[in-house]
């Protein structure tokens, strides 16, 4: 479910035009199209930017229609099995970014067998990227609101700036700001899935890691019939309370925090070795609450603008971000870059630490709420509601205080003015009617707990578990024995055995 809300993604400048709604025609959607193009400002000779208009309201196809962007890393394999679709997370993140890394060779995120075996194709959800990305206002999106209010003012002016600050994107973004929801990104995806067959109609492969598991598993409701192979990869559960959500992610990025103390405990690459850790951490949360911990290489403006301090909420949004992936690779950094940036904020220096700031109307921060807010419940209805949610997460993760992305699904969009469309429930019995689908998860993984991944595999019994013990959120981009077996599934259809564990 992560990579959005407290991270930055690649920006990659395409010069791919982002098309504004326009009216529709029913007609087009029986036989859609992509149009191709070789991607400008990259020399990849097999990389290729794609278009698709897509109805705006499904509810109403004949009326305004979108256009969704994509691009597409071809196999040179005449052997090649077909296409695969691929979703990074989210929501929000830039899949087509991933793609254009991989065709330029700055990304080892898919392994020279898979990128051999597909044509690889990167679409950007409706209101991200390439696809009409929503647009808000930044100095709304960065005043500084607690989303713990103790004060029913703090309460109030949380709502309040939820409500402007949602108005902005509904104002910049358009018609399309109420339309962001998963079902309307599967229904987007399916008449990809058609254009990338013409005549065929041929079924989907898809790669989804974290939020792409929520797409998967949406897909799965509508068009079960229409899958060939699905490899979700950190499990997204879309079926629980809300509530239960937040207590779900809030104690397993609890429990990855205090694994990170014990790996500082043992391990010379982190900057802590030799000091108690989670003391360390525990007493600068308490400081923060205090006075913020200044960030004095944060900047206004510019590439890497964020907040000139950080508080102990910011901090804890931060540290969990940071947390997401144990290992550094080619795309995200590691956990001895994590007990750096630690060190630092206990001699006084958080900025590595600092939430970044918004500095256009395109920042890429603005999907994943817009998006979230649609899909996930935020039921308080007082100071009082969200006083008991954080009061019981305070007992069931007393370090980290129940701050997620799920917590902050509940408080940043109260007040939001776009509908909540797709709210949690449980999955369609539709799932069932799936071919096999491969789950995999962490046992430690600080944002999609595993605990998702088996009420998951629970609810769509033909689908396969696979476990991976260690740390980290979603497994494919360590090359390992995960994504072995993910190659594997991919390529060559076979499954692991159920309850399998794997260590890489």
């Amino acid at each position: 479910m992560h990579f959005s809300i407290f991270s930055g993604v690649f920006l990659v400048n395409l010069h791919v035009t982002l098309a504004l709604p326009i009216r529709g025609d029913s007609h087009r959607w029986i036989n859609p199209e992509i149009t191709w193009s070789k991607c400008a400002d990259s020399n990849a000779t097999n990389l290729h930017c794609g278009k698709i208009s897509v109805p705006l309201d499904y509810n109403r196809p004949w009326s305004e229609i979108i256009e969704i962007g994509m691009t597409r890393l071809s196999s040179t394999s005449p052997s090649r099995r077909g296409i695969l679709v691929y979703n990074p997370g989210g929501p929000g993140v830039v899949a087509s970014d991933y793609i254009v890394r991989a065709a330029e060779g700055e990304s080892d995120i898919f392994s020279p067998r898979l990128m051999e075996a597909y044509d690889i194709v990167g679409p950007d959800p409706r209101g991200v990227g390439l696809s009409h990305p929503v647009q808000c206002d930044p100095d709304i999106f960065n005043q500084r609101v607690s989303l713990f209010p103790s004060t029913r003012e703090e309460y109030e002016s949380l709502i309040s700036h939820n409500a402007r600050l949602g108005q902005s994107c509904a104002e910049l973004t358009g018609s399309l700001f109420n339309n962001l929801d998963t079902i309307n990104v599967v229904k987007d995806l399916d008449l990809i899935r058609q254009a990338l067959y013409p005549m065929t109609n041929l079924k989907l492969n898809l790669l989804g890691r974290s939020y792409g598991s929520q797409i998967g598993l949406q897909y799965a409701e509508l068009f079960p019939k229409n899958i060939d192979r699905f490899a979700l990869d950190g499990v997204v559960d879309h079926t629980e309370s809300a509530t239960s959500t937040v207590y779900s992610e809030s104690r397993t990025y609890e429990a990855t925090l205090e694994l990170f103390f014990s790996w500082c405990n043992t391990t010379s690459d982190c900057a802590l070795h030799g000091r108690d850790t989670a003391a360390i951490v525990e007493k600068m949360i308490q400081s923060a609450q205090k006075t913020p911990i200044p960030a004095p290489f944060c900047e206004a403006t510019g590439d890497y603008a964020c907040r000139s301090d950080v508080t102990a909420e910011e901090l804890l949004q931060n540290i969990q971000n940071y947390l997401l992936f144990q290992n550094a690779t080619s795309d995200y950094t590691g956990w001895d870059f994590l007990s750096q940036a630690l060190a630092n904020a206990s001699n006084g220096d958080a900025s590595t630490l600092s939430t970044p700031l918004a500095t256009s109307t395109t920042s890429w921060q603005y999907p994943g709420l817009a998006i979230g807010c649609q899909d996930w419940l935020h039921p308080a209805q007082s100071l009082q509601d969200l006083q008991y949610l954080y009061h019981l997460t305070a007992v069931t993760a007393p370090l980290t205080l129940g701050v997620s992305q799920s917590y902050y699904y509940q408080t940043a969009c109260l007040g939001w003015p776009a509908p909540l469309t797709n709210p949690q429930k449980s999955l369609s019995p539709n799932v069932k009617n799936a071919p096999p689908m491969l789950l995999v998860n962490a046992q430690f993984d600080p944002s999609t707990s595993i605990v998702w991944a088996t009420v998951t595999q629970e609810a769509v019994p033909q689908s396969v578990l696979l476990t991976r013990v260690g740390a980290g959120h979603t497994s494919y981009q360590l090359l390992g024995e995960a994504s072995f077996a993910i190659d594997r599934y991919l390529m060559d259809g076979i499954l692991p055995e159920k309850a399998t564990f794997v260590y890489s």
